[in-house]
């Protein structure tokens, strides 16, 4: 069973533990499985607690499209600065805007939403939502700014692999 998740902001609800759960059972499933030390470190998976007009919760498990993935369907991007996969969150966000009859209760994404993109999008469209995660890159810098732990370090170790 994975660990449970750190919060923003920090007195929010527990998270919901099927969220953590079904981003591992994800990972497990997808084929390939994305378990591997390489898979940990690449992919960022987001789960979100939702609920229907009926009361009916569910989830919505996505993972990000890394560059990698998609320099192979579409060629390398035109400038450096456009070499950016689709993150997660964002693809999770897509989905839940063209279903508004769903209400967004939690979300849980193995690394903190990027304060570029991320974060920003999910404070200006699901105010109020409790965010959960296992990796923030920030709390893993040395003194000289050097990162201690990498994503997959983190991953494997709250998710038991």
């Amino acid at each position: 069973m994975p660990r449970i998740p750190n919060s923003k902001p920090i007195d929010s609800p527990r998270c919901d533990p099927r969220l953590p759960d079904a981003a591992l059972r994800y990972r497990r499933t997808a084929n390939p499985v994305l378990t591997s030390p390489k898979a940990l470190g690449a992919i960022n998976v987001t789960a979100w607690l939702y609920r229907d007009r009926n009361g009916i919760e569910g989830i919505q498990v996505n993972p990000n499209v890394t560059i990698a993935a998609l320099a192979k369907v579409f060629g390398p991007a035109a400038t450096p600065d456009a070499e950016v996969g689709w993150h997660s969150e964002g693809l999770a966000a897509e989905w839940f805007r063209t279903r508004p009859d769903l209400t967004v209760l939690q979300i849980f994404s193995e690394r903190v939403p990027c304060l570029g993109m991320c974060a920003p999008m999910l404070r200006r469209y699901y105010p109020g939502v409790p965010w959960y995660y296992y990796y923030d890159s920030t709390s893993w810098r040395g003194n000289n700014g050097e990162r201690i732990k990498r994503a997959g370090d983190i991953l494997k170790t709250v998710y038991g692999l």
